[in-house]
């Protein structure tokens, strides 16, 4: 028979060789985090959402600027003297008039409608960009929780490899015994009813390895190469209440509500504001030809102001408040549900860690417990006091306390990054992963106040080189 010191010396040996793989081709954890953020499609489908939200800021603003614009048109007509028959006779003229103008408006006051608008525009794009950060922690979670996965079947495989070895070694022992007359026919069938059993499983953990890396290859974008043990855990909260705290101030969800809360009372205000005066002023030049060979017969300029009192439009302004009231009590019931949720994440992800750590104590101890009576079993068997049954229910034990062991600790993991998920922490700068973060302040100065931008132009042709590879 093989013993227990052969079996997991094997699994042993494997995670081994596992760790030993050349840096070229070994990825760490530390890798894997900055390759999904780097790499993420989601993520780059997020962050031009957020651009295409901060030109409603510039949007906003342009209705306190010059609104200026030029125009051309052109006419002509027949004129019939008296007495002409018809058109193409003589006498019959052709005349053409061509006018041109220029003109600029430009809004004086307007209740505060234009104030409230740039207002709610920042305010959505302080709520947008809240809402990035929370895709940045789901990119990076998925990546750990995809790493771990791949680890823990990893190891499955190894158990499921080396207890099939394990039993074709039993099932030669025991028909050996069995031509020996040590032990009868259904001590044989028992040992090949168990390696095929054993078969069956291992199957099933290869599929399963199969499914992780395909889930690690679609959240990173490249397939697993040698995983490397993961570094220590990151420092974590001592008390659920420190934790809560910390997810109530930082997590993005929060942050962006409040903003979203915030958006809405301006749009309030600004909806209020539109049943109020408004003036603007206007200046115009035109200019007309009455025949374009003898040139421009003159020039006329115009200056104007409007103001505006809306008296009666239907409802239509008294039901936009209402509305925009609704939004607001919507919005703030909002951030009470938020509130509520992220309590309940992180209450869930902190007992998820607390039974994780729980888990690989009595696990450890499980296994080398397992150990133990396999041994003691498989010595007992040789000598008769133990059947071929005996022994296989012992080493199906201890493979199910290993594979128990790499999935609590695999847990352990997920869980602790998942509790840093729901405080808000599961960040590039709190991981200090050392790598250049995305700045959507940058994008945001550059178009808000001026009426033109290259910046666009320089993400089209980034994402066209990208791309186009």
């Amino acid at each position: 028979m093989i013993s227990a010191k052969r079996l997991l010396g094997g699994l042993a040996l494997g995670i081994l060789s596992g760790a030993m793989a050349t840096a070229a081709t070994a990825d760490t954890l530390t890798d894997t985090l900055i390759r999904a953020y780097q790499s993420s499609p989601f993520l780059e489908s997020q962050r031009a959402a957020l651009r295409g939200i901060d030109e409603n800021v510039a949007i906003a603003r342009s209705s306190k600027r010059p609104d200026v614009s030029a125009s051309i048109g052109a006419t002509g007509a027949y004129f019939r003297p008296e007495n002409t028959p018809a058109p193409g006779a003589p006498g019959w003229r052709f005349e053409e008039e061509v006018t041109a103008e220029l003109r600029a408006t430009l809004l004086l006051y307007d209740h505060g409608q234009t104030a409230a608008a740039i207002q709610s525009a920042r305010a959505q794009v302080m709520a947008n960009r809240a809402l990035l950060r929370d895709v940045e922690q789901q990119v990076l979670f998925g990546s750990v929780e995809s790493y771990m996965d791949v680890r823990r079947d990893e190891i499955s495989v190894d158990v499921g490899e080396n207890n099939v070895e394990v039993l074709r070694e039993q099932v030669r022992a025991t028909r050996d015994r069995f031509e020996l007359g040590e032990v009868t026919r259904t001590d044989v069938s028992l040992a090949e009813a168990r390696l095929a059993a054993a078969q069956a499983a291992l199957a099933g953990f290869r599929g399963q390895l199969q499914i992780s890396r395909e889930a690690f290859g679609a959240v990173v974008g490249v397939p697993p190469r040698d995983l490397q043990p993961p570094p220590p855990l990151p420092d974590l909260p001592g008390t659920l209440a420190e934790a809560e705290a910390i997810a109530m101030q930082l997590h993005p969800s929060i942050i962006s509500a409040r903003h979203a809360e915030e958006a809405a009372g301006f749009d309030l205000t600004r909806a209020r504001g539109a049943r109020g005066p408004s003036v603007s002023s206007g200046l115009g030049v035109q200019t007309t030809a009455e025949d374009l060979e003898r040139g421009i017969n003159g020039v006329q300029g115009t200056v104007s102001i409007t103001g505006r009192v809306p008296l009666y439009q239907g409802g239509q302004l008294s039901a936009a408040v209402r509305q925009a009231e609704a939004l607001v009590a919507r919005r703030k019931f909002e951030v009470q549900d938020t509130a509520r949720t992220i309590r309940q994440n992180t209450a869930g992800a902190w007992a998820n860690l607390a039974v994780a750590r729980a888990s690989i104590v009595a696990n450890r101890e499980q296994v080398r417990s397992a150990q133990i009576a396999f041994e003691g079993v498989q010595e007992e068997a040789m000598l008769g006091a133990r059947t071929t049954l005996d022994v296989l229910d012992l080493e199906q034990d201890l493979r199910d306390a290993q594979l128990q062991l790499a999935s609590s600790q695999r847990d352990e993991y997920v869980a602790a990054y998942q509790l840093l998920s729901t405080m808000g922490l599961l960040t590039v700068e709190h991981l200090n992963l050392g790598i250049p973060t995305y700045d959507p302040e940058a994008y945001h100065n550059k178009v808000q106040n001026g009426p033109y931008s290259t910046v666009e132009g320089s993400i089209l042709e980034k994402l066209r080189d990208r791309y186009s590879r």
